[in-house]
């Protein structure tokens, strides 16, 4: 058996410094637009930090997250809809399962690229230990599910 510790989770497709300071010029962007009133500002605050966290996580993550976000939107959007949206027509719904999906990714990413720096900084800076794998051979498996039962 062998056994195996993660040290560091890496989801970073591209790792410019660049990345998170669009993603505080953004976000800073976003609140100023809120103090001032100013709705175009925030709107590209908003679409500024969302565009630098899509370009910071590996592409397979943000489809993954993207197909969840789609099969959620549609169950709640197509097939479930809420009683608000009763005389809303298909163009509408789509839309809606559209944006969902989007936010929902950008969302998850945001998540993903958090929980990475926290775990990597618990896990290496501060030796607390990470999670641990134990692998086996693959001939040990098969020999022991060929075994009979006695």
């Amino acid at each position: 058996m062998m056994k195996f510790d993660l040290k560091r989770i890496d989801p970073y497709w591209h790792t410019h410094p660049m990345i998170p300071t669009a993603v505080v010029g953004g976000a800073i962007l976003v609140l100023m637009s809120w103090r001032t009133g100013h709705a175009l500002v925030g709107m590209g605050g908003g679409l500024l930090a969302a565009l630098a966290v899509i370009w910071a996580v590996r592409p397979a993550l943000s489809g993954l997250v993207m197909g969840l976000g789609l099969f959620a939107g549609i169950l709640y959007f197509g097939v479930l809809p809420p009683a608000a949206m009763a005389g809303y027509g298909i163009g509408s719904r789509l839309m809606a399962i559209g944006f969902f999906a989007l936010f929902y990714m950008i969302l998850m990413d945001s998540l993903f690229l958090v929980v990475s720096v926290c775990y990597n900084f618990l896990a290496g800076v501060t030796d607390l230990g990470g999670l641990r794998f134990e692998f086996e051979q693959a001939g040990a498996v098969e020999e022991e599910a060929s075994e009979p039962l006695s």
